[in-house]
């Protein structure tokens, strides 16, 4: 090498090497080129003077975007709130001044912390504010309850519901934590609603469904024959009333209505009915016999029966019954009496067992026997019987309709016959001694009588 070039070397390299430290001496206090700290460019910035800018860039451009799930959205801006933020220079990176040329082959991004402080009575109201107003159109919560009486099921717990509206106390909570942390968004999660207060869990619920579920499992089935009748809370659920002490009473008036609906429907006593006479012929016959359900029996029974919280089967309480629950509710064991023929024939069994001539009631006084179908009221011996002008002893006394009945009439020479159209009964039937005694011995309380001419 030759002296020029050695000389030329040197050169380069003290040139180069005073640039180096020229360098270093540059950079010692500065960052070097492509250097930021919390996203704010830096370059070329001494420690005190990237402080400043932090803080100044903080103080006027921060702005925490709060959203909730339905896209409702409010903003807080570092100078509402008097935000501030002190950086100590002493946490700031430090970068080697000896090797700045490697600083200067990359970029390089750093995130520190400082002294943050704002008004918290600022960011307090300001998020009063902002939940107010979103809340304003905002679903609240709703407990969970009792549903209403739902038909075939009973009372159910439904579930509470939590709507939309923003819990302000936990909104402020999660705002705080972001502003002192500089975070810029903040997405509110279930945890910043308000909550029901009472869930579908909660044991009082249950314990109430379940006390109102098992009051109302009191059922009554009416046994009407071949025809039942249910009566379930479904429709006596509106007659039953809390008391305050938690049991029930009934509203007597519409329990009342509905015993006498049920009487309506199902009464037989004076409704018509077919009859088949002995020589088969078809009569239509009414009267006191039949079924005759007694509306302030059965309203007490049934009153006992809902409060019993038990499911009950049985017959409705009757003042009367017939013999069976039919068109033909007489049954096979009745009283037969042609009054054209003024003829008695006992049915036992869907069998005459017995006939016997009769005289009854005088047409042409108006004192004809009664037609239709009654019930053997009782029996009794040695009877007088009295009526206007009249005083008749009698040994056998069958009394079915009012005044009216079977007896022996020992003052008769004959019976049958047309008798009774000119000297006959003031409407008893009249027997002669031996049939009355026939039948006072078979006749019972209550066995149909039917009467037609």
């Amino acid at each position: 090498m030759t002296k020029k070039a050695v000389i030329i070397v040197f050169s380069l390299f003290f040139l180069l090497f005073g640039l180096s430290l020229a360098g270093s001496a540059y950079f010692y206090e500065k960052f070097t080129p492509g250097t930021s700290i919390n996203g704010i460019d830096v370059s070329y910035m001494s420690r005190e003077s990237a402080s400043r800018a932090l803080s100044d860039t903080i103080k006027n451009s921060y702005v925490l975007t709060v959203t909730d799930q339905d896209q409702r959205s409010f903003t807080i801006s570092g100078s509402e709130i008097g935000l501030t933020c002190d950086f100590d220079s002493a946490q700031f990176p430090w970068q080697n001044p000896l090797i700045f040329p490697y600083y200067l082959l990359s970029k390089h991004a750093y995130h520190i912390t400082g002294n943050i402080a704002f008004q918290k009575a600022a960011v307090e109201e300001i998020v009063t504010n902002a939940v107010k107003k979103i809340n304003e159109s905002a679903v609240a919560p709703k407990d969970a309850y009792l549903t209403t009486y739902i038909p075939g099921i009973g009372y159910e717990i439904a579930n509470a519901e939590n709507g939309n509206r923003l819990d302000e106390e936990a909104v402020l909570t999660r705002v705080l934590d972001k502003i002192k942390t500089l975070n810029t968004d903040l997405t509110l999660e279930e945890d910043s609603y308000q909550k029901a207060t009472l869930q579908a869990s909660d044991p009082a619920l249950a314990d109430q469904a379940n006390a109102l579920n098992h009051f109302y499992d009191s059922s009554v089935t009416y046994d009407i024959g071949d025809q039942k009748v249910h009566l379930t809370a479904d429709t006596y659920r509106s007659w039953m009333l809390p008391q305050e002490d938690g049991s029930f009473t009934y509203d007597e008036t519409q329990l009342t209505d509905y015993v006498k609906k049920l009487k309506s429907a199902t009464d037989t006593i004076y409704t018509i009915r077919p009859f088949t006479t002995v020589s088969g012929e078809t009569r239509s016959v009414s009267g006191t016999y039949g079924f005759n359900l007694s509306v302030k029996q059965e309203t007490a029974q049934l009153a006992s029966d809902l409060l019993s919280s038990q499911k009950v089967e049985r017959e409705p309480l009757y003042q009367s019954s017939g013999a069976m629950r039919a068109v033909r509710d007489y049954g096979n064991t009745y009283l037969e009496v042609d009054m054209t023929n003024q003829k008695v024939y006992l049915w036992e069994d869907g069998k005459i067992s017995f006939t016997t001539d009769c005289v009854t009631g005088n047409t042409s006084r108006q004192r004809g026997t009664p037609t239709g179908i009654y019930a053997i009221m009782y029996k009794a011996k040695d009877v007088v019987l009295r009526g206007d002008n009249y005083a008749s002893p009698v040994t056998y006394w069958m009394p079915f309709y009012k005044g009216c009945g079977f007896h022996d009439a020992s003052w008769r020479g004959k019976f049958g016959g047309t008798i009774y159209r000119y000297n006959g009964s003031h409407g008893c039937v009249n027997l002669p001694i031996p049939s009355a005694k026939t039948l006072y011995e078979k006749v019972y309380a209550g066995m149909p009588v039917i009467l037609y001419y």
